[in-house]
């Protein structure tokens, strides 16, 4: 049984506006754990629509500057010399915040950019448990791991060896893919109407940012700061399995040039023509009666671009991969839907599932080769032991936009698991990993 825990000091870096449901739920949970919960935004917008939720914000100017903006030159190299030196600053405040109040974890959520970065250096450098969380493989889920998340992933280094000891849970993954096939969605916990910044905070915001070298024009915009998010409604639930082709095909899983996937795991990814060319002539090669289909999320604007190639929009992308010969992308998250139904997945980023055995890593030189050998050689065992880990302990079952219950417990529960301190009076949580159907019991 699990050991009971101590309430600890719990620090959420850089919270996402967007993502403020999640974290407000988050936040009222903690605390009715008897948790103290600080808010760090080294971003003045941010922290002050934080702080009219009535949040702690961490003041970072009253803490000395422990460190030089010089340790961390390398993370600012690329940024414009005017943001580089008020970085550089930023950094040195967090490192004094965290070497004197000496938190037990930092909270990072989705936002893997230069400022989470820098928070990560300064907090592990004074001893300071890290924790990033984020959109996980399957909707309604979320990655949680003390290194970062997608490839950057403690669990995306390790080697296939390191799953031998892992039980596989055939349960689980059976329950995984019929969600996800499905399209159901959490019973959500009630959500709060976000408040709106006050006035007297917007003039001080625009003078702050005056001030400090933003510029006229930040300063007037943060006078009408962005619109706090909406409610977030139940999305549909329709299947799109009549949109397949009715012979054999191979799906091509692409992503928004936005994507941070793309952005931080995929050095020169592709372009989408180059990459559907070569797996156009792969497949063909294979059988010249195959089918490749192209899943993209602008399907109505880019299908021109692919001759020869059925298409289909970002809705299908589910479906695509469970049903597929096999499925090739960059990095797409959803290509675990084919790894849980036995799709063989060929990928040319780093991704999660990129451990080779589970999933086959290619270049565009390489992928005519790479898709062969992936058809021809299967480790059924390996993936059901990787799937296993990753659904039941690498992932909470706490969705991003409509948090649940379980899912709330679920996220609280490994917060408090990297609290370093003695046993004390609380009691250990009940969550059950999963998707509450069609586990949940009749």
């Amino acid at each position: 049984m699990q050991g009971l825990v101590r309430m600890g000091h719990i620090v959420v870096g850089a919270p996402g506006i967007d993502r403020c449901h999640l974290h407000d739920r988050l936040f009222a949970a903690l605390r009715a754990r008897s948790h103290r919960v600080s808010v760090l935004c080294p971003d003045p917008r941010a922290a002050a629509f934080w702080r009219a939720q009535g949040q702690t914000i961490v003041p970072l100017r009253h803490y000395p500057l422990h460190a030089s903006p010089d340790a961390v030159g390398e993370l600012l190299a690329s940024t414009p010399p005017d943001l580089r030196r008020r970085l550089g600053g930023a950094f040195a405040a967090m490192h004094g915040f965290f070497a004197q109040a000496r938190p037990h974890v930092l909270l990072l959520h989705q936002d893997r950019g230069v400022t989470s970065r820098l928070l990560q250096f300064a907090a592990r450098a004074n001893g300071t448990a890290v924790l990033w969380t984020g959109d996980g493989l399957l909707p309604h889920t979320l990655q949680v791991d003390g290194r970062g998340l997608d490839g950057e992933a403690s669990i995306a280094q390790r080697p296939a060896g390191d799953f031998r000891v892992v039980r596989s849970d055939r349960a689980l993954l059976d329950a995984c893919l019929a969600n996800a096939l499905a399209r159901t969605t959490p019973f959500p916990l009630p959500q709060r109407t976000p408040k709106p910044v006050p006035w007297t905070d917007r003039w001080h915001l625009a003078w702050q940012l005056a001030r400090d070298g933003s510029g006229l024009g930040a300063a007037w915009r943060s006078l009408w700061p962005t619109a706090a998010p909406r409610l977030v409604q139940a999305a549909s639930t329709v299947s799109c399995a009549d949109l397949l082709p009715n012979r054999p095909f191979v799906a091509v899983l692409l992503q928004d040039d936005d994507d941070p996937r793309l952005q931080f795991d995929a050095a020169q990814p592709p372009r989408s023509h180059e990459l559907v060319q070569v797996v156009h002539a792969a497949a063909k090669a294979l059988d010249p009666a195959m089918v490749v289909l192209v899943v993209t999320p602008h399907a109505d604007t880019l299908g021109a671009r692919f001759p020869g190639c059925a298409v289909a929009p970002a809705s299908v992308a589910i479906d695509a991969a469970a049903m597929a010969t096999a499925c090739v992308t960059v990095n797409h998250p959803l290509a675990s839907v084919a790894l849980l139904a036995g799709t063989p997945v060929l990928h040319l980023g780093r991704a999660l599932y990129g451990v080779r055995g589970v999933a086959t890593p290619a270049t565009l030189a390489t992928l005519p080769d790479d898709l062969a050998q992936a058809l021809a050689h299967d480790y059924p065992t390996l993936r059901q032991r990787f799937l296993s880990w990753v659904f039941g302990h690498g992932h909470v079952w706490c969705s991003p936009s409509h948090p649940a219950h379980n899912g709330m417990l679920g996220l609280v529960q490994t917060l408090e698991n990297r609290i370093q301190q003695p046993d004390d009076d609380l009691p250990p949580l009940r969550y059950r990993p999963g998707p509450a159907w069609p586990l949940a019991p009749v």
